[in-house]
């Protein structure tokens, strides 16, 4: 068996697992869902890894149809979550037995087949949980991200040996690309890998990982979070861009008289405190999900989540939010800061008022 791994054709068992999620709304009422029983629930175990509260609504899927253009009935949905936040995530799994060569021929086929798969599904979920979404779009966004886990082969070999040998092949899977990468390309892949055991290995890259392992469901719980989290910080960052474009386009803005005035001046919505409600809704949304993940003390899944926040960007899109969230809070500041002033000279005014009239009727009884 040990030299079968030094075979370009040797076949691998594993699976194909494609991730999606697609924001469907601004929220989902996760209670009238299952309340008026729309959707088929189910229970999934929870996570060690991941806090127990905001916890998605899973349910189950109608794999009538299988996998477009193929009728293994093998195939799967293994996960549909509803999530509060207004996004649906599904992860369909295809076993294979292929060689690398032969798999990354395939895997655009493959990819391109349960792209269109998952919408459809999406927009069946969608019609079907339709009333208990608030501000229902379908959809404003979609993420994917697909993984390839193999089985490991018998016989001792390190994950670097198993690297030189295949790692052209796995680069080039990733990138759904049928000839290999250039040198740098493959190398730049490879090295963003992890281990546990001495034959085990996770290549994390921007779009796809390859799990070489024969437990893998525990990765996949991070593989679908950071899917999920990009997807919203996408949303966000978009959303921001359209309501300060649109802020900017306004020449000059001028606040009714009537929000100058005290007590009265709180009914008046302003643009720019809808702006301001717009920069506290994202920072809860984005604080539950950068925070739904507890890693304290397992400094491997910490990695690996790391990485994947690095290569997928994550990082970056937090950044361009916050970056806008503050440019909301200093215009929300520059508001605030003209009415309170025009508060301040109003109160000033009615006291000189009142100080003038006591003096004349002071004047007027002498």
């Amino acid at each position: 068996m040990e030299d079968a791994l030094l075979s370009p054709r040797q076949k691998f068992n594993g699976n194909i697992l494609l991730f999606y999620a697609f924001d469907v709304g601004n929220a989902i009422d996760l209670n009238m869902i299952k309340e008026k029983g729309l959707v088929s629930t189910c229970v999934v175990p929870l996570s060690t890894y991941f806090k127990n509260y905001h916890i998605p609504l899973a349910f189950r899927m109608q794999d009538g149809n299988a996998k477009p253009g193929d009728a293994s009935s093998s195939v799967s949905c293994i996960s549909s979550k509803i999530h509060h936040f207004g996004v649906l995530s599904f992860c369909y799994r295809i076993p294979f037995d292929e060689s690398f060569e032969d798999l990354k021929v395939q895997m655009i086929e493959i990819k391109k087949n349960f792209d269109a798969k998952a919408e459809i599904d999406a927009k069946s979920t969608f019609k079907t949980i339709l009333s208990a979404i608030n501000q229902p779009r379908f959809y404003s966004l979609k993420n994917s991200y697909f993984t390839i886990q193999a089985y490991p082969l018998k016989g001792k070999h390190s994950s670097e040996e198993f690297k030189a040998t295949y790692g052209s092949k796995i680069a080039s899977l990733l990138r759904l690309e049928v000839y290999n990468l250039s040198d740098y390309q493959r190398d730049e892949i490879l090295a963003s890998s992890i281990g546990y055991y001495g034959q085990d290995l996770i290549i994390v890259d921007s779009a796809a990982s390859f799990i070489y392992d024969d437990e893998y469901f525990e990765p996949l719980e991070f593989f679908e979070s950071a899917n999920i989290q990009k997807l919203e910080l996408q949303d966000f960052d978009r959303v921001l861009d359209q309501k300060l474009n649109y802020f900017y386009a306004q020449d000059s803005y001028k606040v009714p008289f009537s929000a100058y005035i005290p007590l009265i001046s709180q009914r008046i919505e302003l643009p720019v405190s809808r702006l301001a409600k717009l920069r506290v809704d994202i920072s809860v949304i984005t604080e539950r999900l950068e925070n739904s993940i507890k890693l304290a003390g397992d400094e491997y899944y910490s990695k690996l989540y790391s990485m994947l926040v690095e290569k997928m960007s994550i990082q970056e899109w937090r950044d361009s939010i916050n970056r806008k969230l503050a440019i909301i809070s200093d215009l929300y500041q520059v508001y605030q800061d003209r009415l309170d002033t025009i508060h301040g000279e109003l109160l000033t005014v009615v006291i000189i008022i009142l100080v003038a009239l006591e003096a004349f009727l002071a004047i007027c009884k002498h």
